[in-house]
């Protein structure tokens, strides 16, 4: 009885050990060794030291860390030889480690990219027996042409006058919001996407905008004014309804905008009045709510941040009944414990949190010492009802 107790205890302390997230024995280096107390097993969060053999220099961090049952990458050690004479250069960035006339096998330097430009690659580049390694890259920013956007009717959401003569610059990775000039509405064809300029290296398509105009408006026992034979964008009349008629939402002032008249003059009669506007999730509308509505009355709708709307944005009253009201599409969020599960970070720009909207693109690199997954979804991951495809790598073997 005994003895079959001690051939089965081993396996059931296995079964239990292994069932927890736990990482192997950490990696061996070459020239070097780890100088932490061994241990039976390694839970997520513990860390170990690597030290190298003499005449050999770490590179990379001297500390792992188990994440997920794996180990961070481990350094390497480089033998010590030849110091480096010169200092590497950096086309758009600049050195920002003190200079020296020679660096030692081993050591290294930092760079900096100049204003508006952005770094591809580590920040630094070590001396490795007389060379140095990989330096990294400036990308230029994006050029964005104020002139030709005056051309195409466009302006950059919150940018000030004092640049309109002048260039803007976006950097790489990042993105500015256009929108149409006051009075002018986007051209045919032009989707919400088109007004957001991504500075990704690709050419820049500006969006176009064309001038409002609207008709003078038929205004069934009412009248308005001023009377003219064109209305453009913005302009604005007085209504006025006739004895025994009111206004079909109690506002006497008209706009023309890109879809006509806002609201739309009309006079009526007090049948079809609607009760409050319906409320919808992740959104609301916008205004004081009032216990019923005349004919023909607008409501505006908003959603929370990050939240894209699904429809028209505003709803009106017709026959007693509101037309149909927007929805709001989730957004995707992710953190850096997401990024670390897939060995991967955002390819553009560094940041712990994650937050896009449905419909737009997020562009994914693999982590240093990492590889694509052949089976990986796409690097390019589109927000999808508040879901996010994340793609993977693997480390390199």
């Amino acid at each position: 009885m005994e003895s079959w107790l001690f051939s089965v205890l081993p396996f059931l302390l296995w079964t239990c050990c292994t069932s927890q997230n736990v990482c192997l024995e950490p990696p061996d280096i070459d020239f070097g060794e780890m100088i932490s107390d061994e241990k039976a097993r390694y839970l997520e969060g513990d860390r170990t030291q690597y030290k190298c053999n003499p005449g050999y220099v770490l590179e990379g961090t001297e500390w792992i860390t188990c994440r997920g049952q794996k180990w961070t990458p481990a350094p390497r050690c480089l033998e010590m030889g030849k110091n480096c004479s010169h200092t590497p250069t950096i086309e758009n960035g600049d050195i920002i480690t003190l200079s020296q006339k020679q660096y030692a096998s081993g050591s290294s330097v930092e760079f900096k990219c100049q204003k508006y430009y952005a770094m591809e690659g580590e920040n630094r580049t070590f001396c490795n027996n007389g060379n140095w390694t990989k330096v990294p890259i400036c990308l230029e920013p994006c050029a964005i042409s104020l002139a030709e956007m005056e051309s195409k009717k466009v302006e950059v959401v919150g940018q000030s006058d004092e640049h309109r003569f002048q260039n803007l610059y976006v950097q790489r990775g990042t993105s500015v919001e256009l929108a149409c000039k006051p009075g002018h509405a986007p051209a045919a064809n032009h989707s919400p996407s088109a007004f957001v300029i991504r500075c990704n290296g690709e050419a820049i398509v500006y969006p176009e905008c064309e001038d409002i105009t609207c008709n003078p408006p038929k205004v069934a026992h009412g009248t308005f004014r001023p009377r003219r034979n064109i209305y453009h964008g913005e302009d604005l009349i007085q209504i006025q309804c006739d004895s025994g008629f009111h206004l079909a939402d109690g506002q006497n002032i008209a706009e023309c905008t890109r879809n006509g008249w806002s609201p739309l003059p009309q006079c009526s009669n007090a049948a079809g009045k609607c009760g409050p506007p319906r409320s919808i999730e992740n959104g609301d509308f916008l205004g004081l709510a009032t216990s019923e509505y005349m004919p023909g009355a607008r409501v505006r709708y908003k959603c929370q941040a990050l939240y894209n709307m699904q429809g028209d944005e505003y709803v009106r009253c017709v026959n007693g009944h509101w037309t149909d009201t927007p929805t709001c599409a989730a957004p995707c969020t992710g953190t850096v414990e997401d990024m670390n599960r897939n060995n991967i970070q955002l390819k553009w720009r560094y940041s712990a949190k994650l937050y896009t909207v449905s419909g737009d693109m997020t562009e994914f690199a693999c982590k240093w010492g990492f590889w694509p997954d052949p089976s990986s979804p796409p690097f390019r991951a589109l927000c999808r009802e508040g879901k996010l495809d994340y793609p993977r790598c693997i480390p390199l073997r």
